[in-house]
């Protein structure tokens, strides 16, 4: 019998500067650990290495749908705006990774708080997200293309250009 790969050496290959030695970690951690991994992934995201917080923003958005309440509880729990601006972004990778999985209320929801978001990178990241995330976030993002914010309103018109949906009109 194989024995799964060492999680603590899982987490090293993270830190690893080849995204693709980082990309193999994740995955072998979706694989064998996940209920252990995310929670570990999650507190990397108050990492002050860059590389090594996007790491942990992408193998976040490895895990699927198992991923959206925890990625949801770190968001609602912390104040630090680097944190949450990196927890939208694990669910636009999420989106990204998951094309047409549905998003889950409360997901749709930290979404939907983090376009007021005090901090203009949560902001533009959740409009971003929102792209990604595609038909579910259609009404959200016409909204936002038509409210008081002009950089918000220019990338959800972008957004929603990328999306499939019979109430987009092609310009």
């Amino acid at each position: 019998m194989h024995h799964p790969p060492d999680l603590d050496q899982l987490f090293a290959d993270l830190a690893h500067p080849n995204p693709y030695i980082q990309t193999r970690a994740f995955s072998a951690m979706v694989e064998h650990w996940p209920d252990e991994a995310i929670p570990r992934l999650i507190a990397l995201l108050d990492q002050p290495d860059v590389s090594l917080r996007r790491a942990s923003v992408r193998g976040l958005g490895a895990f699927g749908a198992r991923a959206m309440q925890p990625i949801a509880e770190c968001f609602s729990t912390s104040s630090d705006d680097t944190v949450r601006a990196s927890c939208i972004k694990a669910y636009a990778q999420l989106a990204s990774n998951y094309a047409g999985q549905a998003f889950t209320e409360q997901a749709m929801a930290v979404l939907r708080e983090a376009l007021d978001d005090r901090s203009p990178v949560v902001a533009v990241a959740a409009v971003m997200a929102l792209g990604q995330v595609g038909r579910q976030a259609v009404p959200l993002l016409l909204q936002v293309s038509r409210g008081n914010n002009p950089a918000q309103g220019v990338a959800a018109v972008n957004a929603l250009a990328q999306i499939d949906h019979p109430d987009i009109e092609p310009v």
